[in-house]
Parts: structure tokens; C-alpha cells; sequence
């Protein structure tokens, strides 16, 4: 029960960074939406990431069996590497020359490769703790 509440717990949050941050927080500039930079893209791309991260984390705290709780974190680590893979190489966002005032690339690119490498490491984590708690 401690580990479904913390692991849970954790995606839940994890995910609402993940969508909130480049949405919300540090919202893609003015002048990257004019010119529909590829930063709208990936912040767009990163809020589902994020709502996905959420809605596993539900089923993460919820479900009983230890065998779906690890499907569901094999599943969540691999979406984190994702997360950074979206914000790094397969989208990416803008080098922040656009506008003196840009703040898509400088903060939030960083913030969502940590988020998605905590994702990866935590529930990758899991994997292995479920494992060996399996076998044990």
C-alpha cells in the first residue's frame, strides 16, 4: 500500500509539471506564437506527455496487483524518456534568439529534460523494487 501511494503520488505530480510548466509557468513567448515556432509545438506535445503521466500515476495508485504496477511504471519510465527526448531532440524548443524576452528555450528545456529524467529514475526504480520484491 506505501509503495502504491508513494509511486502514485509521485507520477501525479510529475505529470502536472510536466503539462503545467511549459503551458503555464513559462509559457511559450509572444513572438513564438506569431511565428508558429516549433517551441508551440513542443509544449503542446509535452502537455499530453504530461496527462498521460497523470492518468498512469491513477492507475498506479489504484491498482493492487504487483505485476500491472510494474507494466504501469516499465510504462511510465519510458515515457519520461520521452518527455526529454521531446524537449531535447524530436521537437525541441526555440535557442531562445527570438526575442530578448524568450523564455522558451533557456528555462524550460532544462526543467523538462529533470522531469522526465526523474520519471525515468523513479519508476525504472520501481521496476526493479517490484522485481525483487516479486522474487524474494
Amino acid at each position: 500500500m506505501k509503495n502504491r501511494a508513494i509511486t502514485g503520488i509521485s507520477a501525479i505530480i510529475l505529470g502536472l509539471l510536466t503539462a503545467g510548466v511549459p503551458n503555464f509557468v513559462l509559457p511559450v513567448c509572444h513572438h513564438c506564437q506569431e511565428m508558429m515556432m516549433k517551441c508551440i509545438w513542443a509544449a503542446k506535445a509535452e502537455y499530453g506527455i504530461g496527462v498521460l503521466i497523470v492518468f498512469l500515476g491513477i492507475l498506479l495508485a489504484f491498482a493492487e496487483s504487483e505485476e500491472i504496477r510494474t507494466g504501469i511504471s516499465a510504462a511510465l519510465g519510458f515515457i519520461g524518456i520521452l518527455t526529454i527526448l521531446v524537449a531535447r531532440v524530436l521537437i525541441g524548443f526555440c535557442d531562445g534568439s527570438c526575442d530578448p524576452e524568450c523564455s522558451c528555450r533557456p528555462l524550460t528545456a532544462p526543467l523538462m529534460t529533470v522531469f522526465g529524467v526523474l520519471c525515468a529514475v523513479i519508476f525504472f526504480a520501481n521496476v526493479f523494487y517490484l522485481i525483487k520484491k516479486k522474487n524474494t
